[in-house]
């Protein structure tokens, strides 16, 4: 099911919904102070990652091997992937 990720512009309160189409799309309003001015976030996609493919990319010899970090924030879990050929 589609959740997408929201912050408010009035806020910058950062939240989540469910939405069924595209139509509910233009009604999201700020569950903090009710504005509609609120923006859609890039979130980072769900992925399944066996344990022996998790790396870091400073590691010696693992430059070429795709990394997963998860953190913990204000927000929620924030996940950074790494992909070799990738620059930022």
């Amino acid at each position: 099911m589609p959740i997408h990720e929201f912050q408010c512009k009035s806020c910058n309160y950062v939240f989540e919904l469910l939405l069924m189409s595209k139509k509910e799309l233009e009604d999201v309003t700020c569950p903090k102070c009710q504005s509609p001015e609120v923006g859609k976030l890039m979130s980072a996609p769900n992925l399944s990652v066996s344990q022996g493919s998790s790396t870091t990319s400073s590691v010696p010899g693992n430059a070429n091997k795709p990394s997963v970090h998860t953190n913990r924030c204000k927000s929620g879990t924030c996940t950074h992937i790494n992909l070799p050929g990738m620059g930022k």
